[in-house]
């Protein structure tokens, strides 16, 4: 129902001056926000460190640098180098025979590029008040293994997370498969080189 002050605002064509008055205000607090601004440079240098499974072979420690240059925010370019040792076929282990390789050829060398692109761009939270960038990306590209004597084409593929710690050091968890022909059990096959590391890159 219409009050009696409603009556005579509507009368004197006051009632937008009423609407107005009656608008409550909410008082909401502002939270100001700092936005960490990344280095303008282009230049990325990582070194990470994990486990290679060489199929056929085990799992061995894997060592990795690499160089990459920011094209745009979203593509990057990377050369790559990698190294592990192999260790002791299932054969070699059960069978007592002479080792299949020698020392020298156990040794594991990658070295190649690949591109990246950033499908991931974002923050992660670690409490309510502070968040780091980060970014999520796949990358593909090839290579040479230097491995058993031989020295094969490889296809590298994979993933790689980066935090950001600061404006120009950042954490990479990177997941990668090397793919390439060996013959070293007697017989043409395509394996599959997984890895997983953990590694620093820093921007200059």
């Amino acid at each position: 129902m219409e009050t009696w002050l409603q009556r005579i605002l509507l009368i004197l064509g006051l009632t937008p001056l009423l609407l107005q008055a009656q608008q409550v205000e909410p008082e909401i607090e502002r939270n100001l926000i700092s936005e960490d601004v990344l280095d303008s440079e282009n230049w990325l240098l990582g070194v990470r460190a994990g486990v290679l499974s060489i199929e056929d072979f085990g799992s061995s420690a894997l060592g990795a640098l690499q160089l990459s240059y920011q094209i745009n925010e979203d593509f990057y370019l990377s050369a790559e180098y990698a190294m592990a040792k192999a260790g002791r076929t299932s054969f070699e282990e059960l069978s007592g025979a002479a080792p299949l390789l020698t020392d020298e050829q156990r040794k594991w060398h990658y070295y190649g590029a690949h591109l990246g692109y950033v499908v991931l761009p974002g923050e992660v939270f670690l409490n309510r008040d502070y968040a780091l960038n980060s970014g999520l990306a796949v990358f593909a590209g090839g290579g040479n293994v230097d491995f058993a004597g031989d020295k094969v084409f490889a296809l590298h593929l994979g993933s790689q997370f980066r935090l950001y710690a600061t404006d120009w050091l950042a954490l990479e968890l990177t997941f990668s498969d090397y793919i390439f022909e060996t013959t070293i059990l007697a017989r043409s096959k395509t394996t599959h080189n997984l890895s997983l590391a953990l590694g620093l890159a820093v921007y200059f």
